[in-house]
Protein backbone atom coordinates (compact mmCIF):
# COMPACT_ATOMS: atom_id res chain seq x y z
CA UNK A 1 0.00 0.00 0.00
CA UNK A 2 1.61 3.25 -0.53
CA UNK A 3 1.19 6.56 1.09
CA UNK A 4 -0.17 9.30 -0.75
CA UNK A 5 -3.08 11.38 -0.75
CA UNK A 6 -4.65 9.54 -4.02
CA UNK A 7 -7.18 7.06 -3.09
CA UNK A 8 -6.19 3.41 -3.52
CA UNK A 9 -8.62 0.71 -4.78
CA UNK A 10 -8.36 -2.91 -3.45
CA UNK A 11 -9.85 -5.35 -6.07
CA UNK A 12 -10.23 -9.27 -5.14
CA UNK A 13 -8.62 -11.83 -7.67
CA UNK A 14 -9.15 -15.45 -7.87
CA UNK A 15 -6.31 -17.52 -6.48
CA UNK A 16 -5.15 -19.93 -9.38
CA UNK A 17 -6.10 -23.36 -8.26
CA UNK A 18 -5.37 -26.95 -10.59
CA UNK A 19 -9.67 -27.25 -10.16
CA UNK A 20 -9.07 -29.29 -6.90
CA UNK A 21 -8.83 -26.79 -4.46
CA UNK A 22 -4.62 -27.08 -4.87
CA UNK A 23 -2.80 -24.42 -5.50
CA UNK A 24 -1.03 -24.28 -9.39
CA UNK A 25 2.99 -24.65 -8.96
CA UNK A 26 3.27 -21.15 -10.74
CA UNK A 27 0.89 -19.46 -7.79
CA UNK A 28 3.29 -17.27 -5.65
CA UNK A 29 2.34 -18.01 -1.93
CA UNK A 30 0.36 -15.15 -0.53
CA UNK A 31 1.32 -12.29 2.17
CA UNK A 32 3.62 -13.72 4.60
CA UNK A 33 3.09 -17.52 3.20
CA UNK A 34 6.46 -16.59 1.93
CA UNK A 35 9.63 -15.35 3.60
CA UNK A 36 10.90 -13.05 1.20
CA UNK A 37 8.98 -10.07 1.65
CA UNK A 38 9.45 -8.66 -2.02
CA UNK A 39 6.80 -10.98 -3.05
CA UNK A 40 4.31 -9.09 -0.44
CA UNK A 41 1.97 -6.96 -1.74
CA UNK A 42 -1.44 -5.61 -1.41
CA UNK A 43 -2.77 -8.66 0.86
CA UNK A 44 -5.13 -11.32 0.80
CA UNK A 45 -9.20 -11.53 1.71
CA UNK A 46 -10.94 -14.72 2.97
CA UNK A 47 -9.21 -18.10 3.96
CA UNK A 48 -6.38 -18.32 6.68
CA UNK A 49 -4.94 -15.33 8.60
CA UNK A 50 -1.12 -15.02 7.50
CA UNK A 51 0.77 -14.17 10.60
CA UNK A 52 3.43 -11.72 10.20
CA UNK A 53 4.73 -12.97 13.88
CA UNK A 54 4.21 -16.63 13.48
CA UNK A 55 4.90 -16.99 17.28
CA UNK A 56 3.07 -14.46 19.11
CA UNK A 57 -0.15 -14.99 17.60
CA UNK A 58 -3.53 -13.60 19.40
CA UNK A 59 -5.61 -16.79 21.30
CA UNK A 60 -8.55 -17.20 19.28
CA UNK A 61 -10.60 -14.08 18.55
CA UNK A 62 -13.79 -14.40 19.13
CA UNK A 63 -16.72 -11.60 19.34
CA UNK A 64 -17.63 -9.11 22.03
CA UNK A 65 -20.43 -8.44 20.48
CA UNK A 66 -22.08 -11.55 21.21
CA UNK A 67 -20.15 -12.67 24.31
CA UNK A 68 -21.02 -12.32 28.11
CA UNK A 69 -18.40 -11.56 31.22
CA UNK A 70 -16.40 -14.48 29.96
CA UNK A 71 -13.75 -13.96 27.19
CA UNK A 72 -13.97 -17.68 26.07
CA UNK A 73 -17.92 -18.00 25.04
CA UNK A 74 -17.83 -15.40 22.16
CA UNK A 75 -18.25 -16.73 18.70
CA UNK A 76 -14.95 -17.20 16.95
CA UNK A 77 -14.81 -14.39 14.02
CA UNK A 78 -13.99 -15.11 10.68
CA UNK A 79 -11.29 -14.05 8.79
CA UNK A 80 -12.20 -11.26 6.35
CA UNK A 81 -8.94 -9.81 5.33
CA UNK A 82 -5.44 -8.30 5.61
CA UNK A 83 -3.24 -5.75 4.21
CA UNK A 84 0.89 -4.89 4.03
CA UNK A 85 0.82 -1.35 4.91
CA UNK A 86 4.46 0.01 6.20
CA UNK A 87 4.27 2.75 7.56
CA UNK A 88 8.45 3.01 8.73
CA UNK A 89 8.61 6.32 6.50
CA UNK A 90 5.61 8.03 7.52
CA UNK A 91 6.13 7.63 11.39
CA UNK A 92 9.66 7.40 11.77
CA UNK A 93 9.61 4.56 13.52
CA UNK A 94 11.95 1.54 12.55
CA UNK A 95 9.74 -1.04 14.14
CA UNK A 96 7.34 -0.50 11.48
CA UNK A 97 9.37 -1.66 8.67
CA UNK A 98 6.70 -4.77 8.10
CA UNK A 99 3.37 -3.49 9.31
CA UNK A 100 0.18 -5.81 8.46
CA UNK A 101 -3.62 -5.40 9.48
CA UNK A 102 -6.48 -8.36 10.32
CA UNK A 103 -9.86 -7.79 10.07
CA UNK A 104 -11.98 -10.39 11.74
CA UNK A 105 -15.44 -10.35 11.95
CA UNK A 106 -18.43 -12.63 13.57
CA UNK A 107 -21.14 -14.09 11.17
CA UNK A 108 -23.62 -14.19 13.90
CA UNK A 109 -23.70 -10.15 14.87
CA UNK A 110 -23.32 -8.93 11.16
CA UNK A 111 -26.00 -10.50 9.89
CA UNK A 112 -28.69 -8.41 9.57
CA UNK A 113 -31.65 -10.76 10.32
CA UNK A 114 -30.49 -11.38 14.09
CA UNK A 115 -28.62 -8.09 15.02
CA UNK A 116 -30.51 -6.07 16.71
CA UNK A 117 -30.28 -2.34 18.63
CA UNK A 118 -29.51 -3.96 21.93
CA UNK A 119 -26.60 -6.50 20.97
CA UNK A 120 -23.42 -5.88 23.13
CA UNK A 121 -25.42 -3.87 25.52
CA UNK A 122 -23.54 -6.47 28.38
CA UNK A 123 -21.16 -5.31 30.97
CA UNK A 124 -17.92 -5.49 29.94
CA UNK A 125 -17.96 -5.76 26.02
CA UNK A 126 -17.29 -2.70 24.37
CA UNK A 127 -14.27 -2.40 23.13
CA UNK A 128 -14.67 1.04 22.23
CA UNK A 129 -16.53 3.58 23.83
CA UNK A 130 -18.87 5.98 22.08
CA UNK A 131 -22.43 6.39 21.60
CA UNK A 132 -25.29 4.08 22.02
CA UNK A 133 -26.28 4.31 18.16
CA UNK A 134 -26.97 0.74 16.68
CA UNK A 135 -24.00 1.11 14.29
CA UNK A 136 -21.42 1.13 17.63
CA UNK A 137 -23.15 -2.05 18.83
CA UNK A 138 -22.42 -3.81 15.27
CA UNK A 139 -18.51 -1.95 15.59
CA UNK A 140 -18.27 -4.82 18.25
CA UNK A 141 -18.52 -7.78 16.04
CA UNK A 142 -15.55 -6.16 14.08
CA UNK A 143 -11.99 -6.87 15.39
CA UNK A 144 -9.09 -5.26 13.91
CA UNK A 145 -5.62 -6.48 14.87
CA UNK A 146 -2.09 -4.56 13.84
CA UNK A 147 1.38 -6.45 14.21
CA UNK A 148 4.60 -4.89 13.06
CA UNK A 149 8.37 -5.53 13.14
CA UNK A 150 11.74 -4.14 12.19
CA UNK A 151 13.52 -5.00 8.83
CA UNK A 152 15.75 -7.24 11.40
CA UNK A 153 13.69 -9.80 13.29
CA UNK A 154 13.47 -13.22 14.20
CA UNK A 155 11.06 -14.41 11.47
CA UNK A 156 12.27 -13.24 8.03
CA UNK A 157 15.40 -12.80 6.44
CA UNK A 158 16.80 -9.32 6.33
CA UNK A 159 16.90 -9.40 2.45
CA UNK A 160 13.58 -9.70 0.76
CA UNK A 161 14.79 -11.44 -2.61
CA UNK A 162 14.70 -14.96 -2.96
CA UNK A 163 18.05 -16.97 -2.53
CA UNK A 164 19.47 -17.89 -5.88
CA UNK A 165 21.35 -20.60 -5.11
CA UNK A 166 18.90 -23.61 -5.35
CA UNK A 167 20.48 -25.81 -2.86
CA UNK A 168 20.46 -23.02 0.37
CA UNK A 169 18.19 -24.70 3.38
CA UNK A 170 15.25 -24.20 3.29
CA UNK A 171 13.87 -20.68 5.24
CA UNK A 172 11.04 -21.87 8.07
CA UNK A 173 11.14 -19.64 10.85
CA UNK A 174 8.25 -17.66 8.95
CA UNK A 175 5.50 -20.49 9.84
CA UNK A 176 4.41 -21.41 13.59
CA UNK A 177 4.85 -24.91 12.75
CA UNK A 178 8.91 -24.21 13.25
CA UNK A 179 8.03 -22.07 16.19
CA UNK A 180 5.33 -24.83 17.96
CA UNK A 181 8.60 -27.31 17.66
CA UNK A 182 11.68 -24.51 18.64
CA UNK A 183 9.50 -23.46 21.86
CA UNK A 184 6.92 -26.90 22.70
CA UNK A 185 4.48 -24.82 22.45
CA UNK A 186 1.62 -26.86 20.76
CA UNK A 187 -0.77 -23.93 20.62
CA UNK A 188 1.30 -22.88 17.54
CA UNK A 189 0.34 -25.75 15.54
CA UNK A 190 -2.51 -23.73 14.11
CA UNK A 191 -5.96 -24.90 13.63
CA UNK A 192 -6.72 -26.91 10.56
CA UNK A 193 -10.14 -25.10 9.23
CA UNK A 194 -9.19 -21.31 10.42
CA UNK A 195 -5.79 -20.92 11.21
CA UNK A 196 -5.68 -19.91 14.66
CA UNK A 197 -4.57 -20.79 17.82
CA UNK A 198 -4.75 -24.79 18.56
CA UNK A 199 -6.28 -26.42 21.56
CA UNK A 200 -5.11 -29.61 20.95
CA UNK A 201 -4.69 -32.64 18.27
CA UNK A 202 -7.66 -34.66 17.27
CA UNK A 203 -7.07 -38.23 17.72
CA UNK A 204 -8.96 -39.66 15.12
CA UNK A 205 -8.09 -37.25 12.50
CA UNK A 206 -4.74 -36.54 13.28
CA UNK A 207 -5.32 -32.74 13.18
CA UNK A 208 -5.03 -29.86 15.05
CA UNK A 209 -8.03 -27.83 16.35
CA UNK A 210 -9.11 -24.56 18.06
CA UNK A 211 -12.15 -26.40 19.60
CA UNK A 212 -14.74 -29.17 19.44
CA UNK A 213 -16.49 -26.44 16.62
CA UNK A 214 -13.74 -26.83 13.76
CA UNK A 215 -13.26 -29.90 14.73
CA UNK A 216 -16.51 -31.72 14.47
CA UNK A 217 -16.29 -29.40 10.97
CA UNK A 218 -13.79 -30.87 9.73
CA UNK A 219 -14.99 -34.37 10.37
CA UNK A 220 -18.14 -33.56 8.59
CA UNK A 221 -16.47 -32.42 5.25
CA UNK A 222 -14.30 -35.41 5.23
CA UNK A 223 -17.03 -37.90 5.65
CA UNK A 224 -19.05 -36.20 2.85
CA UNK A 225 -15.76 -35.49 0.59
CA UNK A 226 -13.33 -38.26 1.39
CA UNK A 227 -10.90 -36.07 0.14
CA UNK A 228 -8.63 -33.40 1.42
CA UNK A 229 -10.11 -30.33 1.96
CA UNK A 230 -7.34 -28.36 3.97
CA UNK A 231 -5.71 -26.67 1.43
CA UNK A 232 -5.07 -23.49 0.37
CA UNK A 233 -7.06 -21.59 -2.19
CA UNK A 234 -11.06 -21.52 -2.43
CA UNK A 235 -11.97 -23.48 0.92
CA UNK A 236 -15.40 -25.62 1.18
CA UNK A 237 -15.48 -24.61 4.89
CA UNK A 238 -18.72 -23.25 6.30
CA UNK A 239 -17.24 -21.13 8.67
CA UNK A 240 -13.99 -20.20 6.69
CA UNK A 241 -14.42 -17.57 3.93
CA UNK A 242 -13.27 -18.00 0.42
CA UNK A 243 -9.78 -16.91 -0.42
CA UNK A 244 -8.88 -14.36 -2.84
CA UNK A 245 -5.73 -12.17 -3.22
CA UNK A 246 -5.83 -8.83 -2.55
CA UNK A 247 -4.29 -6.40 -5.29
CA UNK A 248 -4.55 -2.30 -5.53
CA UNK A 249 -4.94 0.63 -8.11
CA UNK A 250 -5.23 4.42 -8.12
CA UNK A 251 -9.12 5.46 -8.01
CA UNK A 252 -9.39 7.39 -11.33
CA UNK A 253 -9.92 10.97 -11.27
CA UNK A 254 -13.06 12.03 -12.89
CA UNK A 255 -12.50 14.45 -15.60
CA UNK A 256 -13.72 18.02 -15.18
CA UNK A 257 -16.56 18.60 -17.83
CA UNK A 258 -15.77 21.19 -20.78
CA UNK A 259 -19.53 22.20 -21.03
CA UNK A 260 -19.93 23.58 -18.11
CA UNK A 261 -22.16 26.62 -18.69
CA UNK A 262 -21.72 30.15 -16.79
CA UNK A 263 -23.44 29.08 -13.61
CA UNK A 264 -20.86 26.17 -13.24
CA UNK A 265 -17.48 27.94 -12.94
CA UNK A 266 -17.15 27.93 -9.63
CA UNK A 267 -18.16 24.46 -9.15
CA UNK A 268 -14.46 23.39 -8.57
CA UNK A 269 -11.60 24.42 -5.78
CA UNK A 270 -8.94 22.58 -7.54
CA UNK A 271 -6.55 23.38 -10.25
CA UNK A 272 -5.29 21.69 -13.42
CA UNK A 273 -2.25 21.36 -12.31
CA UNK A 274 -2.88 19.51 -8.70
CA UNK A 275 -5.37 16.47 -9.78
CA UNK A 276 -4.53 14.74 -6.14
CA UNK A 277 -6.63 17.37 -4.57
CA UNK A 278 -9.01 17.42 -7.05
CA UNK A 279 -12.60 17.49 -5.72
CA UNK A 280 -15.06 14.76 -7.14
CA UNK A 281 -18.38 15.97 -5.54
CA UNK A 282 -18.99 19.57 -6.22
CA UNK A 283 -22.09 21.22 -4.47
CA UNK A 284 -23.42 24.54 -5.85
CA UNK A 285 -25.14 27.25 -4.75
CA UNK A 286 -28.79 26.73 -5.96
CA UNK A 287 -30.35 29.71 -7.84
CA UNK A 288 -33.81 29.45 -9.58
CA UNK A 289 -31.54 28.88 -12.98
CA UNK A 290 -30.09 25.85 -11.66
CA UNK A 291 -33.22 24.44 -11.49
CA UNK A 292 -32.91 22.34 -14.36
CA UNK A 293 -33.71 18.90 -13.10
CA UNK A 294 -37.04 17.94 -15.07
CA UNK A 295 -39.77 15.03 -13.95
CA UNK A 296 -38.90 14.20 -17.27
CA UNK A 297 -35.43 13.51 -16.87
CA UNK A 298 -36.27 10.93 -13.63
CA UNK A 299 -38.75 9.17 -15.53
CA UNK A 300 -36.66 8.19 -18.55
CA UNK A 301 -34.69 6.62 -15.88
CA UNK A 302 -37.26 4.57 -13.74
CA UNK A 303 -38.72 3.96 -16.90
CA UNK A 304 -42.24 6.09 -15.87
CA UNK A 305 -43.09 3.62 -13.47
CA UNK A 306 -45.54 5.39 -11.11
CA UNK A 307 -45.51 7.41 -8.04
CA UNK A 308 -46.70 4.84 -6.07
CA UNK A 309 -44.39 2.15 -7.22
CA UNK A 310 -41.07 3.91 -6.66
CA UNK A 311 -42.25 5.32 -3.37
CA UNK A 312 -42.24 1.84 -2.21
CA UNK A 313 -38.82 0.79 -3.81
CA UNK A 314 -36.86 2.29 -1.31
CA UNK A 315 -36.73 3.97 2.05
CA UNK A 316 -36.07 7.61 2.64
CA UNK A 317 -33.84 9.49 0.08
CA UNK A 318 -30.02 10.18 1.31
CA UNK A 319 -27.42 12.47 -0.29
CA UNK A 320 -24.57 10.59 1.08
CA UNK A 321 -26.16 7.25 -0.55
CA UNK A 322 -26.48 8.93 -4.11
CA UNK A 323 -22.84 10.28 -3.61
CA UNK A 324 -21.72 6.60 -2.70
CA UNK A 325 -23.19 4.95 -5.90
CA UNK A 326 -22.22 7.81 -7.94
CA UNK A 327 -18.28 7.29 -6.78
CA UNK A 328 -18.58 4.02 -7.25
CA UNK A 329 -19.15 4.65 -11.04
CA UNK A 330 -16.56 7.39 -11.67
CA UNK A 331 -14.60 5.20 -13.71
CA UNK A 332 -17.05 4.85 -16.71
CA UNK A 333 -16.93 2.06 -19.17
CA UNK A 334 -13.65 2.33 -19.89
CA UNK A 335 -12.41 2.22 -16.08
CA UNK A 336 -14.89 -0.28 -14.89
CA UNK A 337 -14.19 -0.11 -10.83
CA UNK A 338 -17.67 -0.95 -9.41
CA UNK A 339 -15.61 -4.09 -8.14
CA UNK A 340 -13.68 -2.51 -5.51
CA UNK A 341 -13.94 -4.43 -1.98
CA UNK A 342 -11.86 -2.06 -0.10
CA UNK A 343 -10.81 1.63 -0.55
CA UNK A 344 -7.29 2.54 0.92
CA UNK A 345 -6.83 6.29 2.41
CA UNK A 346 -4.32 6.39 5.26
CA UNK A 347 -4.36 9.07 7.62
CA UNK A 348 -5.68 11.54 5.63
CA UNK A 349 -7.14 14.46 8.43
CA UNK A 350 -3.48 14.24 9.35
CA UNK A 351 -2.25 14.92 6.14
CA UNK A 352 -4.92 17.49 5.78
CA UNK A 353 -3.95 19.40 8.65
CA UNK A 354 -0.36 19.42 7.57
CA UNK A 355 -1.27 20.85 4.11
CA UNK A 356 -3.02 23.93 6.11
CA UNK A 357 -0.57 24.68 8.47
CA UNK A 358 -1.88 22.52 11.56
CA UNK A 359 -5.47 23.34 10.97
CA UNK A 360 -7.45 20.34 10.32
CA UNK A 361 -10.82 21.88 10.54
CA UNK A 362 -11.78 22.81 7.22
CA UNK A 363 -14.66 21.07 5.79
CA UNK A 364 -14.34 17.98 3.63
CA UNK A 365 -14.15 17.55 0.36
CA UNK A 366 -15.23 13.76 0.18
CA UNK A 367 -12.52 13.35 -1.87
CA UNK A 368 -9.67 12.29 0.28
CA UNK A 369 -10.70 12.92 3.63
CA UNK A 370 -12.01 9.59 5.13
CA UNK A 371 -14.42 7.18 4.42
CA UNK A 372 -17.00 6.86 1.84
CA UNK A 373 -20.16 6.37 3.91
CA UNK A 374 -22.86 4.57 2.67
CA UNK A 375 -25.64 6.56 4.34
CA UNK A 376 -25.99 9.56 7.10
CA UNK A 377 -27.43 7.00 9.66
CA UNK A 378 -25.07 5.23 11.67
CA UNK A 379 -22.03 7.45 11.08
CA UNK A 380 -19.77 7.50 13.99
CA UNK A 381 -19.65 11.03 15.76
CA UNK A 382 -17.46 13.93 15.64
CA UNK A 383 -18.17 16.08 18.15
CA UNK A 384 -17.61 15.73 22.15
CA UNK A 385 -19.76 16.48 23.97
CA UNK A 386 -21.20 15.67 27.52
CA UNK A 387 -23.05 12.68 26.68
CA UNK A 388 -20.99 11.27 24.23
CA UNK A 389 -17.22 10.58 23.27
CA UNK A 390 -15.85 11.22 20.03
CA UNK A 391 -14.42 8.85 17.25
CA UNK A 392 -12.16 7.30 16.69
CA UNK A 393 -10.29 7.29 20.71
CA UNK A 394 -6.83 7.85 20.84
CA UNK A 395 -4.70 4.85 20.52
CA UNK A 396 -4.76 2.81 24.32
CA UNK A 397 -1.28 1.87 24.13
CA UNK A 398 0.93 5.20 23.48
CA UNK A 399 -2.26 7.62 23.24
CA UNK A 400 -1.45 9.00 19.82
CA UNK A 401 -4.65 10.00 17.82
CA UNK A 402 -6.33 7.47 15.49
CA UNK A 403 -7.04 8.18 12.38
CA UNK A 404 -9.05 6.49 9.54
CA UNK A 405 -6.90 4.09 6.72
CA UNK A 406 -9.51 2.12 4.89
CA UNK A 407 -12.51 0.75 4.76
CA UNK A 408 -14.28 -2.33 3.11
CA UNK A 409 -17.13 -2.01 1.04
CA UNK A 410 -20.39 -4.14 0.72
CA UNK A 411 -18.68 -6.03 -2.69
CA UNK A 412 -15.99 -8.07 -0.69
CA UNK A 413 -18.80 -10.21 0.37
CA UNK A 414 -19.46 -11.48 -2.81
CA UNK A 415 -16.01 -12.85 -2.75
CA UNK A 416 -15.69 -14.02 0.74
CA UNK A 417 -19.13 -15.65 0.36
CA UNK A 418 -18.95 -17.28 -3.43
CA UNK A 419 -17.06 -19.83 -4.87
CA UNK A 420 -14.78 -18.20 -7.42
CA UNK A 421 -14.02 -21.36 -8.98
CA UNK A 422 -17.89 -22.11 -9.74
CA UNK A 423 -19.82 -20.83 -12.47
CA UNK A 424 -22.69 -18.51 -12.00
CA UNK A 425 -24.67 -17.34 -14.84
CA UNK A 426 -25.01 -13.97 -13.44
CA UNK A 427 -21.66 -12.90 -13.95
CA UNK A 428 -21.75 -13.67 -17.91
CA UNK A 429 -24.50 -10.89 -18.02
CA UNK A 430 -23.05 -7.85 -19.21
CA UNK A 431 -23.95 -4.87 -16.35
CA UNK A 432 -24.73 -1.69 -17.91
CA UNK A 433 -22.38 1.08 -16.23
CA UNK A 434 -23.68 4.98 -15.63
CA UNK A 435 -23.96 7.13 -18.53
CA UNK A 436 -22.20 10.51 -17.78
CA UNK A 437 -26.11 11.84 -17.92
CA UNK A 438 -27.88 9.33 -15.44
CA UNK A 439 -24.60 10.12 -13.35
CA UNK A 440 -25.69 13.78 -13.51
CA UNK A 441 -29.11 13.48 -11.93
CA UNK A 442 -27.50 11.44 -9.38
CA UNK A 443 -25.53 14.26 -8.53
CA UNK A 444 -27.77 16.64 -9.32
CA UNK A 445 -30.67 15.30 -7.17
CA UNK A 446 -28.34 14.99 -4.55
CA UNK A 447 -27.38 18.62 -4.85
CA UNK A 448 -31.15 19.54 -4.80
CA UNK A 449 -32.38 17.76 -1.96
CA UNK A 450 -29.04 18.54 -0.26
CA UNK A 451 -30.63 22.50 -0.82
CA UNK A 452 -33.72 22.42 0.20
CA UNK A 453 -35.17 23.80 -2.48
CA UNK A 454 -39.09 23.47 -3.55
CA UNK A 455 -38.91 19.83 -5.77
CA UNK A 456 -41.26 18.98 -8.53
CA UNK A 457 -44.15 16.86 -7.73
CA UNK A 458 -43.05 13.24 -7.13
CA UNK A 459 -39.81 14.05 -7.32
CA UNK A 460 -38.41 12.42 -4.80
CA UNK A 461 -41.12 9.54 -5.26
CA UNK A 462 -39.37 8.50 -8.65
CA UNK A 463 -36.04 9.77 -7.32
CA UNK A 464 -35.99 6.46 -4.74
CA UNK A 465 -36.45 4.11 -8.13
CA UNK A 466 -33.59 6.30 -9.75
CA UNK A 467 -31.11 5.15 -6.26
CA UNK A 468 -32.39 1.25 -6.85
CA UNK A 469 -31.67 1.23 -10.59
CA UNK A 470 -28.01 3.15 -9.90
CA UNK A 471 -27.57 0.11 -7.38
CA UNK A 472 -28.27 -2.57 -9.50
CA UNK A 473 -26.19 -1.32 -11.89
CA UNK A 474 -23.19 -0.94 -9.96
CA UNK A 475 -23.82 -3.96 -7.26
CA UNK A 476 -24.99 -6.64 -9.28
CA UNK A 477 -23.44 -9.39 -11.88
CA UNK A 478 -20.27 -9.95 -10.31
CA UNK A 479 -20.05 -7.90 -7.47
CA UNK A 480 -23.44 -8.33 -5.86
CA UNK A 481 -23.29 -9.36 -2.55
CA UNK A 482 -26.14 -11.73 -1.09
CA UNK A 483 -29.11 -11.31 -0.06
CA UNK A 484 -29.04 -9.64 3.68
CA UNK A 485 -29.81 -12.36 6.61
CA UNK A 486 -28.45 -14.91 4.29
CA UNK A 487 -28.17 -18.27 5.97
CA UNK A 488 -25.13 -21.44 4.38
CA UNK A 489 -25.96 -24.40 3.56
CA UNK A 490 -24.90 -25.40 6.75
CA UNK A 491 -28.21 -23.70 8.76
CA UNK A 492 -25.17 -20.98 9.62
CA UNK A 493 -25.76 -17.50 9.08
CA UNK A 494 -23.08 -15.81 7.03
CA UNK A 495 -21.46 -12.42 7.08
CA UNK A 496 -23.55 -9.15 5.85
CA UNK A 497 -22.32 -5.61 6.53
CA UNK A 498 -23.03 -1.82 4.50
CA UNK A 499 -19.50 -0.67 5.39
CA UNK A 500 -16.83 -1.18 7.56
CA UNK A 501 -14.30 1.84 8.66
CA UNK A 502 -10.93 0.92 10.44
CA UNK A 503 -9.12 3.55 12.12
CA UNK A 504 -5.64 3.07 13.50
CA UNK A 505 -2.40 4.89 15.60
CA UNK A 506 -0.99 7.60 13.61
CA UNK A 507 2.29 6.77 15.44
CA UNK A 508 1.95 2.94 14.53
CA UNK A 509 3.68 2.31 18.01
CA UNK A 510 4.71 -1.08 18.54
CA UNK A 511 7.94 -3.22 17.64
CA UNK A 512 6.56 -6.72 17.67
CA UNK A 513 6.83 -7.33 21.25
CA UNK A 514 4.02 -8.61 23.45
CA UNK A 515 2.30 -5.63 25.37
CA UNK A 516 1.54 -6.19 29.01
CA UNK A 517 -2.09 -6.13 29.89
CA UNK A 518 -2.37 -7.07 26.36
CA UNK A 519 -0.98 -10.77 26.24
CA UNK A 520 -4.32 -11.71 25.16
CA UNK A 521 -3.52 -11.08 21.49
CA UNK A 522 0.07 -11.26 21.93
CA UNK A 523 2.31 -9.05 19.80
CA UNK A 524 -1.16 -7.72 17.97
CA UNK A 525 -2.18 -4.56 18.99
CA UNK A 526 -5.87 -3.76 18.99
CA UNK A 527 -7.54 -0.91 16.64
CA UNK A 528 -11.03 0.45 15.61
CA UNK A 529 -13.60 -0.08 13.39
CA UNK A 530 -17.15 1.16 12.70
CA UNK A 531 -19.59 -0.57 11.17
CA UNK A 532 -22.18 0.55 9.06
CA UNK A 533 -25.38 -1.62 8.39
CA UNK A 534 -26.34 -2.71 5.44
CA UNK A 535 -29.39 -0.60 3.41
CA UNK A 536 -31.70 -3.04 3.35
Amino acid sequence: MADNAIVQLGFALPINTDGDDKLDEESIPLCHQSPYWSNWDGGKIGGKPSWLNPRDIPSIVRCRGCSSSSKDDGSIMQFVAQLYCPADDVTNNDDAFHRSLYVFACSKCCNSSTTSTDTAEKEGNTSVSTNSSTSNKLSNCIRVLRCQLPKQNDFYPSTGNEPEEDDEEEWTKHTSQYWATATNNDKLNLCTVCGQVSKGKCPKQQLWFCGPQHQKECLRLSNQSKGDNTQSGSTKYSSVCYESELVVEEEPVEEKNTTKSSNDTATTSATDDNTNEATLFQTKDITDSDANLEQSDLNALTGNVSISQAASTMGVTDPVTLEFYARMSIGGEENDVRDQVLRYNRWPDMNKKEKNGGDGDEEDDNNNVGPLWLSSDNRPPTVQSSTEESFPPPCQYCGAPRSFEFQILPQMLHYLLQDPNSSNDDDEQPRQVLTESKRAVLLEAQTKIESGVDLPEGFKEQHEKVLANARESLLSGSSSSKKNGSINQDGEEMLDWGTIAVYTCTASCGGGEIVTGNEENGAYLEEVAWMQPPLD
